[in-house]
């Protein structure tokens, strides 16, 4: 049986998607109606109810699908795995390269914060990639001086942190630049020549 959406309902919910995103720019989420969004999306009630039972159904919608593909896109493979801090990491550049796709939603959802649940979601998929990274190198018998809970949640923190100054900052560097930049703060720090060593 297949699954494929009708290409005139994705049309159509496209633009009730845009449609809430360009509001939730300029207000609050909870100060925006149904009207406004049909209106915005030059499209009418009736339609929106065809679609979603009400506003909340349409974000948690868009949320879901941004969260779905940002984890597969981050998925952690085998082969991916290497100790290289001069090139950059696969994982990385398909995490900002998936941030530039969808720019708009996430300048919205992690800079401007509107769905605080969105950001721990965010943050909840990074951890997974980091512990998967841990595990390989726990499996390498690499010695730890910190609790690795404690390591995972600092990288997973500091991940996100750059991902927000990046998309704070409209994107100054590409994904591969950026995804350089994490390789080398995540094995060999930010220094030229590490004064702690």
């Amino acid at each position: 049986m297949s699954t494929k959406i009708d290409p005139r309902v994705q049309r159509t919910r496209a633009m009730f998607e845009e449609a809430l995103l360009g509001l939730m720019e300029e207000k609050d989420y909870k100060k925006i109606t149904v009207m406004e969004i049909s209106e915005r999306s030059t499209l009418n009630r009736a339609t929106f109810y065809l679609h979603y039972y009400d506003k909340d159904e349409l974000l948690e919608q868009m949320l879901d699908e941004a969260l779905e593909n940002l984890r597969i896109s981050v998925q952690v493979k085998d082969i991916e795995f290497k100790y290289d801090s001069d090139n950059p990491h696969p994982i990385f550049i398909r995490l900002f390269t998936k941030m530039i796709e969808q720019n708009r939603f996430y300048r919205i959802m992690l800079v401007q914060e509107k769905v605080p649940y969105f950001t721990e979601s965010v943050r909840a998929i990074i951890e997974t990639l980091v512990e998967k990274a841990t595990q390989y190198m726990v499996e390498d018998k690499i010695k730890f001086n910190v609790p690795v809970d404690m390591s995972n949640a600092y990288f997973a923190s500091a991940y996100l942190g750059v991902i927000i100054w990046w998309l704070k900052n409209d994107m100054p560097y590409t994904p591969e630049h950026m995804a350089k930049q994490l390789t080398r703060l995540s094995t060999v720090g930010p220094w030229v020549d590490n004064p702690y060593w």
